[in-house]
């Protein structure tokens, strides 16, 4: 029977749903999923103090990994997403815990069988399981050394080095009351960073401190409680470093959710933090000296490459740690030279020569290729520590850089993607911000040349013939940046620090040092031109194509830069000047760190931005202000603006007119009849009645004949020059720049300790109290613009009035700066830097005597 055509569409509903219905029922259960972990968590209460370390260690029985095909994955992915699988079972929950404990076989075996019967119940009663972590197992080295080969620490009685701190005069009462009261404020700010961690991230790596919650930045194990151990200690809270030492206990180093191991990161923070609290606490807690054993044992693994050149971002799991690996053809240089001092000092803690082995040979290579590089002394920012191929003939990867149309002093701003504007009211628009970031919406990092972009950095494969056990390549690439800032900069502290911690029996350090520092002095420290004369110094950064001494000086590609990174060079110099008798270089390190005051002096929160660009003094000349050419590097395309706006003129005056006015030098000039219009060069109508004479000119060179562009050229007074000050006025108000910067290229502050830690310093090497007062005033604005209810957060923006929270609380946050600022204040025996040298970490670690 047919069916009537207005039940047809009923007919086809019911038949869609039908289908939707029966798929869902047999494809899903109806029950409640519970998630599994995240890494990054959302507000949550952790159990009383007292169960807080109630659990034991997981079993360290092998629980295998994922397959190679998931292990292979993109390794950025990995330090995101915990490698889950998900193991469905059927019944009730007991068939979860079961599975749950199954590994290997056994469980691939579980997972077949209940894919067989799920071809007849498909899915009922079945929900995602979390499958446990694999855990660290050792595996025989690939590449092992004989006992006979290993590099020994040195031996033999430690040198006296040079006395660092000053001699400090006895303060009056006033004077004692007066620092104690702000050593007091330091603490209650540490303290209340620390409580907000504790009370909803304890145990967890980061504290969100907007609204709480946390993320496993570096592996799950607690940075921020590592991290910030010593500190605990040096203010003098024993019960929270008893605490503290409690989580330590259960930490499990040979398991995490993460596939691969940041090196660098858990080296300095993880390693150093025990280290560095151990040694604090007068040894008094071996676990920590234990912990940080079984947390090398696993790094040691990286080293185990064909040339021992570390792979900074270690597979760490069993299948994959008993793979052939090799180092990164772009090693970071501040990652593969900042290993020295924490492997260092558990060697000299153990009496095991291994771990001094595998930072001794990074050593060696980097001696190696110091001179070799294309600016010698300096190594560049990335190398190639695979050791796989041949170092690369210069003809094939130098390209010539177009010669720049500026002296290398003077700043040449990117130009904008964006049409010039050619009035006012554009030129306000011009500057339209983006949300609260005060930033215009054109707006580009500043560059001073431009350079061609390197293809495909990353791209590599190691070559079928090579044993790779070759040495580090410093010209791997067209296009190496120099500099002792990001990317670079504790490689260059750890060379003094690891000269003292070594008891001066290594001179290979302090050569190393006083070769990179002559390069630093002779290239990259320079004097930013500021208001009121104030003579600071900050470093740049060379961009090189080819070696330096084949570029002519007006050639070399420099970035004139300010970064907060770089702040720690003032208090690196202070101490190389000291412990190496380099006369200068205290005069040196107090203008450099002072350049860092002074940022931070400039903005509206008191406090520095990431990064920043100034214009360089001219070399050899007086440095004073030069506001022409501070609006000229404000303003680097203001004559293309100008010809742009001249252009348009014209345009609307030939608009009007459909021929061009023409005159003849050689022939009189005709009496303007009444009312009759000639223009101004600057295109502005005025009465010819107005400038009638009674003689007629009288012809006295060539005839030339003067067209309408010749007559619109501008005059020196011309509004047009006002207009390009007006843009000048208009960038400095809507990007809120301070008098001296040029750009902004990054205005966070990601509470980050390198200024605080060369001001320390400079007081404890000179006992100026012109650093305390300096550092007492930066402490204010950093406590006032970052605190959040619940710690403190990294801000957007420091020139804002009120400046955005970044949601970021770094675990240096209290083990590095906050530690500075009370250190700084504290008597100076407290840490002294003749006892004990600190990490790039701030971490102490005890000097041999």
């Amino acid at each position: 029977m047919l069916v009537p055509r207005r039940y047809r569409g009923l007919l086809i509903f019911a038949v869609v749903f039908a289908v939707v219905f029966f798929h869902f029922v047999r494809s899903h259960d109806w029950q409640i999923v519970f998630p599994g972990d995240y890494h990054d968590h959302h507000p949550h209460f952790p159990p009383p103090p007292g169960d807080l370390f109630s659990q034991n260690p997981p079993s360290l029985d092998f629980v295998p990994g994922p397959p190679p095909h998931q292990q292979t994955a993109n390794t950025k992915q990995s330090h995101e997403n915990a490698n889950q699988v998900g193991v469905k079972t059927s019944g009730n929950g007991d068939g979860q815990a079961q599975n749950a404990g199954l590994g290997g076989s056994g469980l691939r075996k579980q997972q077949q069988k209940q894919g067989n019967q799920g071809k007849q119940k498909q899915g009922l009663s079945m929900f995602p399981v979390k499958r446990p972590p694999p855990h660290w197992k050792k595996v025989p080295e690939i590449f092992p050394l004989a006992p006979e080969e290993r590099i020994t620490l040195p031996t033999g009685q430690p040198k006296s080095l040079p006395k660092l701190q000053a001699s400090f005069e006895v303060e009056s009462v006033e004077e004692e009351r007066k620092r104690l009261e702000r050593l007091d404020d330091i603490r209650k700010t540490f303290e209340y960073a620390w409580n907000g961690y504790k009370s909803s991230a304890m145990g967890k790596d980061e504290l969100k401190p907007l609204r709480g919650g946390y993320k496993d930045t570096f592996n799950g194990w607690g940075a921020t409680v590592v991290d910030a151990l010593d500190t605990l200690w040096v203010m003098g809270l024993e019960e929270e470093f008893a605490l503290a030492v409690e989580h330590v206990k259960s930490i499990d180093f040979t398991t995490s959710e993460k596939l691969e191991i940041p090196v660098f990161e858990t080296v300095i923070r993880y390693m150093g933090g025990l280290l560095g609290a151990y040694d604090i606490s007068d040894q008094q807690y071996p676990v920590l000296l234990e912990k940080a054993v079984q947390l090398a044992e696993i790094l040691m693994g990286a080293f185990d490459t064909p040339n021992r050149m570390p792979t900074l971002f270690y597979k760490w799991t069993p299948d994959q740690a008993s793979r052939v690996h090799h180092a990164s053809r772009r090693a970071v240089l501040a990652e593969i030279g900042s290993l020295s001092m924490e492997f260092t000092r558990l060697a000299q803690l153990t009496k095991d020569d291994k771990y001094y082995d595998a930072i001794a040979r990074i050593t060696n290579e980097l001696e190696s290729v110091q001179s070799s590089s294309k600016l010698p002394g300096l190594w560049p920012t990335k190398l190639d520590a695979t050791g796989c191929e041949k170092p690369i003939p210069a003809h094939a990867v130098v390209r010539d850089v177009p010669s720049p149309s500026n002296s290398s002093t003077t700043p040449v701003l990117t130009p904008s993607a964006r049409p010039a504007p050619t009035d006012i009211r554009s030129y306000t628009h011009y500057f339209e911000r983006r949300g609260e970031s005060g930033l215009a919406q054109d707006a580009q990092p500043a560059d001073y040349e431009q350079l061609i972009k390197e293809k495909n950095p990353d791209s590599y494969i190691v070559p079928a013939n090579s044993d790779c056990k070759g040495a580090l390549i410093t010209q791997n690439s067209y296009k190496d940046a120099f500099g002792l800032g990001a990317e670079a900069d504790s490689t260059y502290e750890y060379l003094p620090k690891e000269y003292m911690l070594l008891g001066g029996l290594n001179d290979q350090y302090k050569s190393m040092y006083e070769k990179a520092m002559d390069t630093a002095r002779e290239h990259l420290l320079f004097r930013p031109m500021v208001k009121h004369g104030r003579d600071i110094r900050f470093l740049a950064t060379l961009d090189l194509s080819k070696p330096l001494a084949e570029l002519q000086p007006n050639q070399i590609p420099t970035r004139y830069e300010a970064t907060h990174l770089t702040c720690y060079a003032g208090g690196m110099f202070a101490v190389g000047s000291k412990l190496f008798g380099i006369d200068g270089d205290m005069d040196i390190a107090a203008k450099l760190t002072d350049g860092c005051v002074w940022a931070y002096e400039s903005t509206y929160t008191g406090i520095m931005p990431e990064t920043f660009l100034v214009i360089p003094c001219k070399k050899g000349e007086s440095c004073t202000w030069d506001e022409a050419r501070y609006k000229d590097a404000l303003d680097p395309w203001r004559e293309e603006r100008l010809a742009a706006m001249q252009k348009l003129k014209e345009q609307a005056i030939e608009a009007k007119e459909s021929q061009e006015v023409a005159v003849e030098a050689d022939e009189p000039a005709a009496t303007p009849e009444k009312n009759a219009v000639i223009y101004e060069r600057n295109g502005v109508k005025r009465d010819a009645t107005a400038s009638q004479t009674t003689e007629t000119p009288v012809p006295t060179g060539p005839r030339v004949k003067v067209t309408r562009r010749s007559l619109l050229s501008p005059l020196p007074g011309d509004p047009a020059s006002a207009l390009a000050d007006d843009y000048v006025k208009t960038r400095i108000r809507e990007e809120r720049l301070p008098p001296g910067f040029v750009r902004m290229t990054d205005r966070r502050y990601l509470l980050r300790p390198e200024a605080i830690e060369s001001v320390f310093i400079m007081y404890r090497l000179t006992g100026d109290n012109y650093w305390r007062e300096k550092g007492w005033r930066m402490f204010e604005g950093i406590s006032k613009h970052t605190r959040t209810n619940f710690a403190h957060s990294a801000i957007e923006d420091v020139t804002s009035m009120h400046p955005e929270f970044q949601d970021s609380m770094e675990s240096f946050w209290l083990s590095e700066t906050l530690k500075y600022f009370y250190l700084l204040f504290s008597e100076p025996s407290v840490v002294s830097l003749d006892e004990y040298v600190l990490n790039t970490e701030a971490h102490p670690l005890k000097r041999p005597t």
